[in-house]
């Protein structure tokens, strides 16, 4: 695991391990939410199963209740009471028939009873609903239940429908003549509860004295897996709730197969982000390290992408900052190194060389005057000139080593151009070229005149030398903003990109005779004053070396 972690880059570890950091509470909440919302369902479920049996138990009370009162006041009838008075057979008035006929025109009653003392029908109502006889009540449910006795029940047999009697004594004179009952139909009682009735769940039944099932249609059942049961709804009396289907365990199930989707898509989702993101940081953080690891090794070329969003673009456009401005502090600093071993070294050849020059340069000069011979001082003339070559070749070393430093005022610049082509309008005449001026005559600029005064000398000059017979060299300036812009331009024959990528170096030089200090030095001055110089030149088309000075160049820029 240590092995693997290490493989991975800084980016990736914080990933993975936020990653990490997401998942874990994320199963927690599954876990926990998974443990509690299911209690929470099964008792949701529970008080629901039991709200809905207590209304169906009172509304099944309800409905033995208003029977029970039916069946009071045809007891309480004086025509009933003088039924019984009158001996067997039992005669019925027409006023109590028309009673009888209208209150079973509800449908829940099936037959009006009338019995003697010992149980034995004496009278139906109507005649056509009389049941075969012999009544053997002991195989049957009793129980009181307030005045009255409920008798039954009787499921459905050959086709004859299922009923249950509600009896109750008449009294005369505190004595029981007889009984009155209402043979009930037992659908009537049952379907109160078939508003319980969830199919593949749960069914109801009316159960009487837990041996007799009934279901809601009022048939006959078989015992079943009672998950709720009301209180009794007469003596013995009760509904049940039976299993007919996992009632808890499907909407568990449900939830929890619901839960461990959602926070199975949630960890992939999450999982794939982080390996997106973990890709798309690595791909941006890589050019950084191989920039890094370049810089290292010495190479300042190769800027990073900036196309990267957000901090990782600032990131590279910090870095690329970085590499630009280390690679002219290390530049800077290798340059002033040389430049003291130049020193160092100019010191020695101007202490060594330059002043026993002088004395042989006095010597010759000497010998020359009294020489006579024609030969012989052409000889002089010639060793003169050498050692005034090396002279000024010491001079330029000199000053290329152990630059002046730069006094700043301001500048006429058109004075300083003037100048210039005074000066060497002889040399462009004696090449057979010509110097034109052009830009804006008005420009003043904050600069070292003397050191602005070499700069064009040195130019130009070099300018003129690399001009063909009747070429020409110009000198431009204008002011682009908040820089003053001078360009030294000729038709001359041009360098190539090596030369030019070659040129500012010291010593390298292209034309017989040079020292290639000229342009080391002038871009030493460049840089003395605040400026720039860039140097553009093809072979057969010319050169065209541009300086770039600010309007505002501080003294303080010169260190």
């Amino acid at each position: 695991m240590r092995l693997a972690l290490t493989g991975l880059t800084l980016a990736r570890r914080y990933l993975w391990g936020s990653l990490v950091a997401a998942l874990i509470p994320l199963l927690i909440v599954a876990f926990l939410y998974d443990r509690y919302s299911v209690d929470l369902l099964d008792n949701l479920v529970r008080n629901r199963i039991d709200n809905q049996l207590e209304s169906i138990a009172a509304k099944s009370e309800n409905f033995i209740a208003v029977q029970t009162g039916r069946l009071e006041s045809i007891v309480d009838l004086p025509d009933t009471t003088a039924l019984f008075k009158q001996g067997v057979p039992a005669q019925i008035t027409d006023q109590l028939l028309d009673l009888l006929l209208l209150e079973m025109e509800s449908g829940d009653i099936y037959a009006v009873e009338f019995m003697d003392i010992d149980g034995n029908v004496i009278q139906t109502i109507p005649p056509t609903r009389q049941r075969a006889r012999p009544y053997d009540y002991t195989t049957l449910p009793f129980v009181p239940h307030g005045k009255a006795e409920i008798i039954g029940p009787e499921p459905p047999r050959s086709g004859r429908p299922g009923w249950f009697l509600i009896r109750m004594p008449v009294i005369l004179n505190q004595e029981i003549v007889g009984f009155v009952s209402l043979r009930m139909r037992l659908s009537s009682l049952t379907e109160q509860v078939a508003g319980l009735l969830k199919p593949d769940l749960y069914e109801p039944r009316v159960v009487v004295f837990d041996r007799i099932n009934l279901t809601a249609v009022g048939t006959a059942a078989e015992p079943g897996t009672a998950i709720a049961r009301s209180r009794h709804i007469m003596p013995g009396w009760r509904i049940d709730l039976v299993e007919d289907g996992d009632l808890f365990s499907e909407p568990r199930t449900q939830v929890r197969y619901q839960l461990l989707l959602i926070a199975a898509i949630s960890a992939i989702s999450v999982t794939v982000l982080f390996i997106r993101m973990s890709q798309r940081v690595t791909r941006y953080l890589l050019p950084l390290s191989e920039g890094a690891r370049a810089i290292s090794n010495g190479d300042f070329t190769n800027p990073v992408p900036e196309d990267g969003p957000g901090e990782m673009g600032a990131l590279a456009q910090a870095f690329n900052r970085m590499r630009v401005q280390l690679e002219r502090m290390i530049s800077s600093r290798v340059d002033m190194e040389r430049r003291a071993a130049l020193g160092n070294i100019a010191a020695g050849i101007a202490h060594e060389v330059r002043n026993p020059l002088t004395t042989v340069a006095a010597t010759l000069y000497g010998l020359k005057q009294g020489e006579r011979d024609s030969e012989r001082r052409e000889m002089y003339n010639i060793v003169s000139e050498e050692i005034i070559r090396v002279d000024q070749t010491i001079a330029e070393f000199l000053k290329y080593a152990k630059p002046n430093e730069a006094v700043i005022e301001i500048v006429q610049l058109r004075h300083i151009f003037k100048s210039t082509k005074t000066l060497l309008s002889a040399a462009a005449h004696e090449k057979g070229g010509e110097i034109s001026l052009i830009g804006d005559s008005s420009i003043e600029l904050l600069i070292d005149p003397a050191h602005l005064r070499q700069i064009l000398l040195n130019l130009t000059l070099n300018a003129i030398q690399a001009i063909a017979p009747s070429g020409h060299v110009s000198l431009r300036a204008h002011r682009p903003g908040k820089v003053v812009e001078i360009s030294i331009t000729d038709d001359g024959s041009g360098m190539d990109e090596e030369s030019v990528g070659k040129a500012l170096r010291p010593f390298f030089t292209t034309r017989p005779g040079g020292t290639g200090l000229g342009l080391p030095i002038t871009n030493q001055l460049v840089e003395a004053n605040g400026g720039t110089m860039i140097i553009e030149s093809s072979c057969g088309h010319g050169t065209v070396i541009t300086l770039r000075f600010p309007t505002d160049f501080d003294r303080s820029n010169q260190s």
